[in-house]
């Protein structure tokens, strides 16, 4: 797209975008739109919106990383925005997986928390998100406030927006990404942030001017199919013929008691499992047949188990250019490593180098899993596993971010 500034005595002047990946650095867009959230065209997902409040850059969620921007509404709504510049190689590949990997931890905050954690970085005690939104405009009153986003929290319901100076990321990626998200119920939406620049006639100042578009949206997510059309991507939901009642009962029943079964394991293997390094965080349930474990560099253990494969698991996955950059370092000495690992739970680690490479140990375990004993040797093999992920790649990755 072309402007063309229109000036009565000096004739026009055309003004062209800046090509894709020459615009603005993401740290400056990123604080753009702190300062200016009423850029993003979030009345075309919610007409009824209403402002929007910036809350802080950089929030931490441990385990998932720093969300770029994070935004309430004057009414409670929580927007959690990404800021991308999508001539990185790990914008294309893994931004949705982040933003998303966002509100899988948000969800996992009460309103207790979130007050915690936003007072804690503004420097503000009190609740903090209650006051930002009064100060907007005119909420709810506290109480009806605090239900509101307590509510959203607990449902994973959020607005998740990636901005970006182009948006190139694959239809397939996308969909395989939003399709995997049971248990969030998030809008979604693709902010192109198009810059131009001119130089302004009468000064010769070079000017600037920020056009954002809104490329894709959805609606609330639960299971959508995904077509790519010019300039973007539609996605739509699914018409889907309703099992029968009975049916819907003894599917929820089912998932109710596999799930149940899954957190009485959890729990038992957090009571019981012990770190060699006194430095290290406690793992946590990661949904049903996961759980996670941190490491440093926003980097986690992942530990499962499949009754597809018959198997447990333990896999640390080195998602964007920083995990690439922790890869990198880790596979200098694979040497040593997997030596560690030999020596200690007579296991090698695979090195599955890839678009986001994977450290993964597997192991056998035959169904059926009905019995404690094997719950039990499951629990052992995890604790000495996740041990070991930690003795060997806890020291390493510190040292990588002291350097």
């Amino acid at each position: 797209m072309t402007f063309i500034l229109l000036d009565e005595t000096a004739g026009g002047q055309v003004v062209s975008r800046q090509p894709q990946g020459t615009a603005t650095q993401e740290q400056p867009l990123r604080d753009l739109i702190f300062d200016h959230p009423e850029l993003l065209p979030v009345r075309e997902l919610e007409p009824e919106i209403g402002r929007i409040v910036a809350v802080t850059r950089e929030l931490s969620l441990p385990g998932a990383g720093f969300v770029d921007v994070f935004l309430i509404s004057e009414h409670g709504r929580l927007i959690l925005v990404e800021c991308k510049l999508w001539r990185n190689p790990q914008a294309r590949r893994e931004v949705v997986g982040q933003i998303l990997d966002y509100a899988r931890e948000l969800a996992r905050y009460s309103y207790d928390d979130l007050q915690r954690v936003v007072s804690s970085r503004l420097g503000r005690p009190g609740n903090a998100l209650y006051e930002l939104a009064r100060e907007a405009g005119s909420p709810p009153s506290e109480a009806d406030f605090v239900d509101r986003v307590s509510r959203d929290l607990r449902h994973g319901r959020f607005l998740l927006l990636i901005a970006g100076d182009g948006i190139t990321e694959g239809t397939q990626r996308i969909a395989e990404y939003l399709q995997a998200q049971a248990g969030l119920a998030f809008d979604f939406g693709l902010v192109e942030m198009a810059e131009y620049r001119f130089a302004d006639p009468a000064t010769g100042t070079e000017r600037r001017i920020m056009q954002p578009r809104l490329l894709a949206r959805t609606a609330v997510i639960e299971r959508h199919v995904i077509r790519q059309e010019v300039p973007g991507i539609v996605i739509e939901p699914v018409e889907d013929i309703s099992p029968s009642p009975v049916a819907q009962r003894a599917s929820a029943g089912t998932r109710s008691d596999s799930f149940a079964v899954w957190r009485a394991f959890v729990d038992r293997f957090v009571t019981e499992v012990r770190f060699d390094d006194p430095g290290q965080l406690p793992p946590r349930s990661g949904g049903n047949g996961w759980i996670r474990l941190p490491l440093p560099g926003n980097l986690y253990v992942n530990l499962y188990r499949s009754s597809a494969e018959q198997g447990i698991g333990a896999q640390v996955r080195f998602a964007g250019s920083e995990g690439a950059a922790r890869w990198s370092e880790l596979i200098a000495e694979r040497e040593a490593i997997d030596r560690e690992f030999l020596e200690r739970t007579g296991e090698a680690p695979a090195w599955i180098d890839g678009d986001v490479p994977v450290l993964r140990i597997t192991h056998p375990s035959p169904l059926p899993w009905d019995d404690a004993a094997t719950e039990q040797r499951q629990r052992t093999w995890f604790a000495a596993i996740a041990n070991q992920f930690v003795n060997s790649l806890r020291p390493r990755l510190l040292r990588s971010e002291a350097a």
